[in-house]
């Protein structure tokens, strides 16, 4: 599978009109992250910010035939090149450990994505604020894992503040990977919400649909906001889909440097 002339004449239109879009918002006050959960903001980081989230995870997978355990970890850098843009890349590394006789120990790359994200619009009364990422992934990333080609990946946020604080963020995502023409679609449901002081929560429903399945998860956590600048968290998630049962632990932290561009 390769990009088609089509997907290159339209990822130049898009990048086009990003870069002509005018800076006009701040960064926030405190660090606005990706972390925990699924869903991502619609808000770029800022300009001359530079952010990282970093995180780990255990994963568990109990299917009819297949029983394995993954061990993760992710890292996440983002940099505002304006007030509304960034450009970001992942790096993800895995062990999969196979809880059956039949299957062997992989472990290595999983991903390597590189991209950008822009903020369309803010709020305005029942109009939510808007955000588009795409990345790509890149292929043949490590000897057990990774895909045959290049990957991309697409995402459109529409994100809602509610009164007291609360949120709700909602994602919808084309994804190929990386070894099928066929899409795969996704989407996130988000809603996130004080708890006390510092702490804060979310509660999450997401879900996948290909050719030929339909699949849907569920995950919460807590994030304590250290300061302005750090903040930690810690989620979990489970799911039963076709006789197969998920869950996952994650813990990790994001932290931000300002003006990172100045002397």
């Amino acid at each position: 599978m390769t990009f088609s002339r089509l997907n290159f004449l339209g990822l130049a239109c898009v990048l086009s009109t990003l870069m002509g879009l005018q800076a006009q918002a701040q960064f926030s006050e405190t660090i606005r992250t990706g972390r925990p959960g699924q869903s991502i903001g619609p808000y770029a980081v800022g300009k001359g910010v530079l952010q990282f989230q970093q995180g780990i995870e255990h994963h568990n997978f109990d299917g009819p035939f297949i029983k394995l355990s993954t061990f993760s970890n992710n890292h996440v850098v983002r940099f505002g090149v304006s007030k509304r843009i960034e450009v970001s890349g992942l790096i993800n590394h895995s062990v999969t450990q196979p809880r059956v006789s039949n299957l062997i120990q992989k472990k290595g790359l999983t991903d390597i994505h590189l991209g950008f994200r822009v903020n369309l619009n803010s709020q305005q009364g029942v109009l939510p604020s808007t955000g588009f990422q795409a990345r790509l992934a890149l292929p043949k990333v490590s000897e057990d894992y990774g895909s045959e080609y290049l990957a991309p990946n697409m995402v459109f946020v529409a994100s809602w503040t509610l009164p007291k604080d609360m949120g709700i963020t909602t994602n919808w995502i084309l994804t190929y990977d990386g070894n099928s023409p066929s899409p795969i679609g996704q989407y996130i449901l988000n809603f996130s919400f004080p708890i006390y002081g510092n702490w804060s929560g979310f509660i999450e429903n997401y879900g996948t649909r290909t050719n030929t399945s339909t699949t849907t998860f569920f995950d919460g956590g807590l994030a304590y906001l250290v300061n302005n600048n750090l903040q930690l968290d810690a989620s979990g998630g489970y799911s039963i889909n076709n006789e197969t049962e998920t869950y996952f632990i994650n813990a990790g932290i994001s932290w931000r440097i300002l003006n990172y561009h100045q002397p």
